[in-house]
């Protein structure tokens, strides 16, 4: 599997922690950036991840802000992304289950590490239900295109 990764500057602590941990996983990883506290536009890195995986370039994606809040507004701004905010395992879990999320965006400033890698470890493991709820991401992939 490979994970790309991007976050601004409020998510880059975080990012080096999930990077750290998927590599020992032995997960392929993907770093867009940033790669400082120095203060940048979340765009730009969001974007970067977005057209690894819109590209085939990564099987799925991993996006860190300060809220969470911009990194999700951007990836899901293209057609094919479903990013999902997570701040606890239940809603990872979900994302997966009934929306096949293909972004896990997580908010730098209100989750802790500990969460944070349990996220990413329910998310990476869980499997996409499909039947209805392909048909809804199907629903969603049209309204995307209007």
């Amino acid at each position: 599997m490979k994970i790309a990764i991007g976050n601004d500057h409020r998510g880059w602590r975080l990012k080096k922690k999930v990077m750290s941990y998927l590599v020992d996983k032995g997960i392929n990883v993907q770093d867009h950036g940033g790669h400082s506290e120095e203060s940048c536009h979340f765009p730009e890195f969001g974007v970067k991840v977005v057209n690894d995986l819109l590209e085939n370039k990564a099987d799925r994606a991993v996006l860190i802000c300060g809220s969470g809040i911009g990194m999700s507004i951007i990836a899901n701004r293209f057609s094919g992304i479903r990013a999902a905010l997570c701040d606890n395992v239940k809603k990872a879990e979900m994302s997966r289950l009934h929306n096949d999320s293909n972004v896990l965006c997580l908010a730098a400033d209100f989750i802790d590490e500990g969460e944070a890698l349990k996220c990413v470890d329910i998310w990476l493991e869980t499997d996409f239900l499909g039947d209805k709820y392909q048909m809804r991401n199907e629903m969603i992939e049209k309204l995307s295109q209007c």
